[in-house]
């Protein structure tokens, strides 16, 4: 019960905390604190890998079942927001209407300032190496523990799931809440917009759907785990909570997955339509997929990924607890 209401009503409170326009050194305060609990996130996830030896006798089978979920779950976002984008929205339309809009390539320039870009290119955002290096060091460092039996590891474990969680679902309300200059562009840009974020729902966990009768991994983790749409972070510590160890890698390493093949596979995306490319990026066109993707697919089309992007980040936080009760 306390994981199935606890997003809600962390989200809830965040979303008030954001619409109270705070001193920009209060977000400067939340933003570190968020970081703090999404390291302390990450180091749960992998120590709860660590103190299991069954998930670690088995990672190389559960590494190649996320390979394969990850590529079903993108063409599957990719396949349904091509249909979207032919038979409901004409991006090419959206990019017409967009491409003297000083507003708009003011909005793409800051979220890709955010998101670390360089006048090369791409910049690697460095807290996904912090983030990497965190499960890393959790899967190392609680095993050793747990080998030289130290009965405390597990309910400080569940402790520091509990706690980052919270810090990191309120975090998302207070994002929710600043982010009124984004929704009230979405009003001019047109909210059938949203039929992509509901695409790439749909195709992804139809993918995942796909990929556990290919695999045989569980049908409960294949679709919760796509549900994330590229947020890594919270989809692993979710299922981490609701199912145990194992769920909490598929639904950490599938959504790493995706933004690597995201950026692999972005020239091809170039060639296939418009909306193939933010139909793989998903929630990370909110943060570090928006420079690739703005990069290849034009700053009319980021504006557009930033905004799904947005709403599926949001989105994800409210449908993950929701499938866990249901599955």
């Amino acid at each position: 019960m306390f994981y199935t209401l606890m997003p809600f009503v962390c989200m809830g409170t965040g979303l008030i905390i954001g619409f109270q326009n705070l001193p920009a050194v209060a977000y400067k305060v939340v933003d570190k604190i968020t970081t703090i609990a999404l390291i302390l996130l990450m180091f749960v996830i992998g120590g709860n890998v660590g103190t299991n030896k069954e998930v670690i006798s088995e990672i190389g089978v559960v590494g190649l079942n996320c390979i394969i979920t990850i590529l079903c779950a993108i063409a599957g976002s990719i396949v349904v927001c091509a249909i979207v984008e032919k038979l409901f929205v004409p991006l090419s339309k959206y990019q017409e209407m967009l491409k003297d809009d000083d507003e708009a390539e003011e909005m793409v320039e800051g979220a890709e300032g955010d998101a670390g870009s360089g006048k090369s290119g791409y910049k690697v955002d460095p807290i996904l190496i912090v983030i990497i290096v965190s499960v890393i060091v959790g899967v190392v460092a609680c095993y050793f523990m747990a080998k030289a039996g130290a009965s405390w590891l597990p309910p400080f474990l569940d402790k520091a799931l509990a706690i980052s969680l919270i810090v990191l679902y309120t975090s998302v309300g207070i994002g929710m809440g600043q982010q009124k200059t984004v929704f009230r562009y979405m009003k001019k840009v047109g909210f059938r917009v949203l039929l992509f974020v509901l695409a790439i729902f749909i195709g992804s966990m139809a993918g995942g759907a796909l990929s556990a009768l290919v695999t045989g991994m569980p049908m409960k983790y294949a679709v919760i785990s796509t549900s994330g749409v590229g947020y890594y972070s919270l989809t692993g510590a979710t299922m981490l909570s609701a199912y145990g160890a194992e769920a909490g890698v598929y639904g950490f390493m599938v959504n790493v997955f995706r933004d690597i093949f995201t950026v692999m596979l972005l020239p091809l995306y170039a060639r296939l339509n418009k909306s193939a490319a933010f139909a793989s990026a998903a929630a990370g066109c909110m943060d570090t997929m928006l420079v690739p993707v703005t990069r290849v697919m034009g700053r009319e089309i980021g504006l557009i990924a930033l905004i799904i992007g947005i709403v599926l980040t949001f989105g994800v936080p409210v449908i993950l607890p929701i499938l866990c009760s249901i599955f």
